[in-house]
């Protein structure tokens, strides 16, 4: 029996590509993802929508102007211009001469400008600000939790293709070795319970690369709807990750460093800000109001000769006095959202905390991880190797040299396993560390 190493030849195999394969490199998943994952489009979209309502806040500073009309019909003539001394002066005149006239229309410009708006305009700023940056902070944590599952996911589906490989080099080595057996039976130099035995063992490799091929085809799946995009029907080529990351010296997550940072946090804060601003619009709502307000109207009749203008300036004060108690209720109940927004900044200060300590444990567990893998890469080679040469001198037992074959491929698989754990940890550190950057 010729005994490939099955780590090289699995190296090769998970190079080759099925035909039809579209290429997709890291850089590639992530840059489609930024652009049309779902998740960070709407965030993206709700942040310009913060942006819009920050500028609606801005112009009601400017009050209001609209053109306005109307058309009556009065069961007896009315005047069609309101009473002034102007309509007395001519010398014949008397309510008689008046602009009477039992169908009138009324057009022209009114407008309104706002003084004092009891904190509404100054509150009302202030807050869609806030809310603003706190939807940018969202949008901004978005890509970035969306960017570090992507590449997760990208790694997913890079290791169920070397776990697929490694099942394919194991069946394909069984396949010869069932041959092989099978000849030397024959020849009498084995006994027909150890061709049953390799027998035994293709059928189970067999059914552990379809399991394989399956969980390969769910891994891009899944790196698909993280990408935001469909699967393409052959499944993409993945460039392979290799390099094992290394931090350099100092390199630790800190929690003052996360929540220093963290966008997700600042947005929490934003919010709180936000409660506060209300509070504070709730209390400015028992203050008066003052604004500007002034019409200019071209009123007309069939009645009348010509169409009659008028105009008016004024400046309107309005102090509340009584509303059925409801102005107090919304202090009071801004009061309570205020509280609940703290509580909601404290509770996220808690989770951040808890995520930089579970990110650095991940780390540590990797590297342990990843050596671990690499022994068992090593030493599974080495065993599968050395059971070989004891049965083709017929010292070596069938079983042990089956069971050397199978942890074999067991180890090359531990060995991507505990790169890409540790890979994925470090992205993960600088996640929830707020660093930005990405090891490759």
């Amino acid at each position: 029996m010729k005994l490939a190493p099955l780590l090289l030849v699995a190296a090769q195999c998970a190079a080759t590509v099925a035909f039809g394969a579209v290429p997709l490199t890291l850089a590639d998943a992530q840059a489609k993802a930024m652009a049309a994952n779902p998740q960070v489009r709407a965030a993206r979209l709700e942040a310009l929508a913060a942006a819009q309502r920050t500028a609606e806040a801005k112009g009601r500073h400017f009050g209001e102007l609209a053109l306005v009309g109307d058309y009556s019909h009065f069961e007896s003539p009315r005047l069609v211009r309101p009473m002034s001394i102007e309509l007395f002066k001519d010398p014949a005149g008397g309510f008689a001469q008046l602009p009477w006239g039992a169908t009138q229309t009324h057009v022209g410009v009114a407008f309104h400008v706002p003084l004092l708006a009891a904190g509404a305009l100054k509150e009302g700023d202030r807050i869609a600000r806030l809310s603003q940056a706190a939807a940018e902070d969202s949008a901004h944590f978005s890509r970035d939790e969306v960017r570090t599952k992507v590449r997760a996911a990208y790694r997913n589906a890079l290791l169920a293709h070397h776990a697929l490989a490694a099942g394919q080099v194991y069946r394909e080595a069984l396949a010869r070795d069932e041959a092989d057996v099978r000849l030397r039976v024959k020849v009498g130099s084995l006994p027909t319970v150890d061709a049953a035995k390799v027998t035994f063992a293709l059928r189970g490799a067999e059914a552990q690369v379809a399991d394989l091929a399956a969980e390969e085809r769910t891994a891009q799946a899944f790196l698909a709807a993280f990408m935001g995009v469909e699967l393409p029907a052959e499944g993409w080529a993945l460039t392979d990750v290799t390099e094992e990351p290394v931090l350099p010296p100092g390199h630790v997550g800190t929690v003052e460093e996360a929540l220093a940072r963290r966008s997700d946090l600042s947005a929490v804060r934003q919010l709180t800000l936000v409660a506060e601003r209300k509070k504070a619009l709730a209390r400015d709502a028992f203050g008066p109001r003052v604004a500007l307000e002034g019409s200019w109207l071209r009123n007309d009749s069939p009645s009348i000769d010509h169409a009659l203008d008028s105009h008016e300036v004024s400046v309107t004060l309005k102090l509340p006095v009584f509303a059925g108690f409801t102005r107090s209720h919304a202090l009071e109940e801004a009061k309570v959202n205020l509280e609940i927004a703290r509580e909601h900044e404290r509770a996220k200060q808690i989770e951040v905390s808890t995520q930089v300590v579970d990110a650095e444990g991940r780390v540590k567990a990797a590297r342990a991880q990843l050596a671990a893998g690499q022994a068992q890469r090593a030493l599974g080679a080495d065993v599968a190797r050395v059971e070989h040469l004891k049965l083709e001198q017929g010292t070596g037992r069938m079983d042990d040299y089956l069971l050397a074959r199978a942890q074999e491929m067991q180890g090359e698989t531990s060995y991507w396993q505990g790169l890409y754990a540790l890979q994925n940890a470090v992205d993960y550190l600088d996640f929830v560390s707020a660093r930005g950057g990405h090891h490759e």
